[in-house]
């Protein structure tokens, strides 16, 4: 994705004046670099937070770099985000259903939210089709690959700090699913954290490798299939070795409860959870400095 935008970009993207955004810029309300020969130049994150903060409306996404994603005017659509998103993955509209994550977020919605409303709400509602419709797994199935591509281009939006606390997680292995671990990685991004997604059938000793390269903080485990009593007996022992270490494991998950006896690790039951406790890490973290 491009990274920097010139002010008649940013004014064109949002349907403003060029001479509105300088204003705005020379007046502090966003923040700009300059090129050696003086020109406005804006990050991409920040011009995400100036929309987010302001309100504004983007009329062209292509040009924060948001190809394939139309605006969606949210003033004219008729439905909640929840009911809109899931009739998008239903149909298989993609481009539908990555303006209309990407366009929560621009309009104030937090990741976390987004993620325990709307694509919680549509993918729980997919997912319980082939118990009556014979199409029902192919639906699923399509939905779930429309949505890892609405939160990639989600994710393309949020700037990782260039330092401070890093986190590696993934899904256990025999655990197949890429969502909810992509999710978790993006509401970790969102809140300050550098996070590290190994992805779908993760082993521990994988998770291992990657906290020891990373010096990681933070180590999630996205639990959607059953957790056998081997896999949440070496879950404990994997807890309680990373909290000997100063580090702590996260666990949440439609299966979450399957390791409920998993002790000295965090059990969230929604991204606004884990979203809450990677911003007091964050927050920790510029007490100590």
């Amino acid at each position: 994705m491009k990274r920097l935008l010139s002010p008649k970009e940013l004014a064109d993207a949002i349907g403003v004046s060029e001479s509105s955004l300088k204003r705005w810029a020379d007046a502090g309300r966003l923040q700009v670099a300059r090129t050696e020969g003086g020109h406005r130049r804006i990050p991409v994150a920040e011009a995400v937070r100036f929309i987010r903060d302001t309100g504004a409306v983007v009329v062209r996404p292509d040009l924060l770099g948001l190809v394939g994603v139309p605006a969606v005017n949210d003033a004219k659509a008729s439905g909640s985000l929840d009911e809109r998103l899931y009739q998008a993955l239903l149909v298989g509209d993609g481009a539908v259903a990555r303006a209309l994550v990407v366009g929560g977020y621009l309009q104030g919605e937090s990741v976390a939210t987004l993620a325990d409303g709307p694509v919680r709400s549509a993918m729980g509602r997919l997912g319980e089709l082939w118990r009556h419709d014979s199409q029902g797994i192919f639906l699923e199935h399509r939905a779930t690959d429309l949505c890892v591509q609405a939160v990639v281009a989600l994710r393309g939006l949020i700037e990782p700090p260039a330092e401070g606390l890093v986190a590696v997680g993934g899904a256990p292995e025999q655990d197949p699913y890429m969502l909810p671990s992509m999710l978790a990685a993006t509401v970790l991004t969102s809140a300050g954290l550098r996070a590290v997604n190994l992805g779908p059938a993760t082993p521990l000793a994988s998770l291992r490798h990657a906290v020891a390269h990373h010096d990681a903080r933070v180590v999630w485990l996205a639990l959607t299939s059953t957790v056998s009593e081997e896999l949440a007996e070496e879950l404990g022992g994997f807890a309680r070795e990373l909290a000997n270490a100063g580090r702590t494991l996260v666990l949440g998950g439609q299966r979450r409860a399957d390791a409920a006896g998993v002790r000295r690790a965090l059990h969230v039951s929604s991204m606004s959870e884990l979203a809450a406790f990677a911003a007091g890490l964050v927050a920790g973290q510029r007490d100590e400095r």
